[in-house]
């Protein structure tokens, strides 16, 4: 007999996380008139090797919402108000942002008080500036049949205009988010600049070596989005030892680790950045071998960064865990009818397990499917 259990994973809350000793909070209140949804997500990234944290806040009938989340370093986050996104802002230690808006004309009434908000202030104008004026991202890619002297000129154009506006803040930022700032819009329209050099088929040494890879402190460089981004895809487009030997991931992550150890070309916590991704992204695809295995071996070598060697061990353990023959781990959860389950009571028999998020509307379409793959392993 074939036993299909679904559990349904309730997510939606008030968020207050209590933190350790030392630590400090970002704070983020607010009140929406004329908001009708439950709930506002906030998606924070601490980096770009830990999964993020995601977060359903809780909205009253009021239209208030309140969260707190223990934070020691400035971070990124990813705001969605019903259908309204704000993507990659920062969050900082000690922030106490107040948003107040009206959802019917939302863009317009939009407003931020309390510690750290000048620079959501700053954002807004600059998404207005920038994305909604004119979307300039759009533009670039339009752009591309254009000279080389033509892209590159508007790519200045649009990278002083920004350093413009950010430096019409400059008094009221803090000097991390200063820096992080200037690295992503630097990150960003380099990636442009690369992107229109691929699309042209003229990317070669002298390019290459046309891009300053150390402009920014190494901290600022690890933590910036755009900048990492762009330096991934540079090395990715430069790296002939591992689009030669692609099938080799050993070879290829080496390759990319002598950007750092014998070209000094990035520095070493940027580049940790990029290897651990990358063994991620070799986990993902070919499990838990015993090259998987070696790499993971050989980071926690290379690297002091404990959460990202960390991080590496939690998947491949995880990963381990779930190879072909090995025993699932027990686990106790309600069914649907609040009953409690446990996986031990259905030893030696099949099961399929499916999980689902209370929130994702194709999830629970699924569930009709159920029946049919029930029926497939009979």
């Amino acid at each position: 007999m074939k036993t299909i259990l679904s559990f349904l994973l309730f997510s939606t809350l008030s968020l207050t996380v209590r933190p350790l000793n030392g630590q400090t909070f970002f704070k983020f209140t607010g009140n929406i008139k004329n908001y009708s949804e439950p709930v506002i997500s906030l998606t924070v990234y601490r980096n770009w090797v830990e999964n993020p944290i995601e977060l359903e806040l809780k909205v009253d009938k009021k239209g208030s919402f309140y969260a707190e989340i223990a934070l020691d370093e400035i971070a990124y986050c990813d705001i969605n108000i019903g259908d309204l996104g704000y993507f990659l802002w920062k969050i900082e230690p000690n922030d106490n942002i107040i948003l107040t808006a009206d959802f019917q004309n939302f863009e317009n009434t939009i407003k931020f008080a309390g510690i750290g908000s000048d620079k959501w202030t700053y954002l807004i104008e600059q998404k207005k500036k920038f994305e909604e004026e004119k979307d300039w991202d759009y533009e670039l890619e339009k752009l591309k049949k254009i000279s080389r002297k033509g892209f590159f000129d508007l790519t200045k154009y649009l990278y002083d205009e920004q350093i413009n506006l950010l430096n019409k803040y400059k008094s009221k930022l803090s000097e991390d988010f200063y820096s992080l700032q200037r690295a992503d819009i630097y990150g960003k329209y380099s990636y442009n600049e690369l992107s229109f050099l691929n699309f042209h088929k003229i990317f070669n040494e002298a390019e290459f070596a046309r891009f300053d890879l150390k402009t920014f402190q190494a901290k600022t460089q690890n933590k910036s989005y755009e900048y990492g981004h762009f330096v991934d895809a540079l090395i990715e487009n430069h790296n002939k030892i591992g689009q030669k030997y692609s099938q080799s991931i050993m070879l290829e992550y080496e390759s990319i680790k002598g950007y750092f150890s014998e070209k000094d070309l990035i520095d070493k916590q940027l580049i940790e950045r990029i290897l651990a991704t990358k063994i991620l992204n070799y986990l993902d695809n070919f499990g838990a071998s015993e090259e998987t295995k070696l790499l993971v071996a050989s980071f926690k070598e290379f690297s002091k960064n404990k959460i990202y060697s960390a991080v590496l061990m939690e998947k491949l353990n995880k990963l381990q865990n779930l190879q072909n023959g090995k025993e699932a781990k027990s686990f106790i959860l309600p069914d649907e009818k609040g009953n409690l389950v446990s996986l031990k009571d259905f030893r030696g028999k099949n099961v399929v397990l499916g999980f689902y998020a209370s929130w994702c509307g194709p999830c629970l379409e699924d569930f009709k499917y159920l029946t049919i793959v029930d029926n497939f392993f009979k």
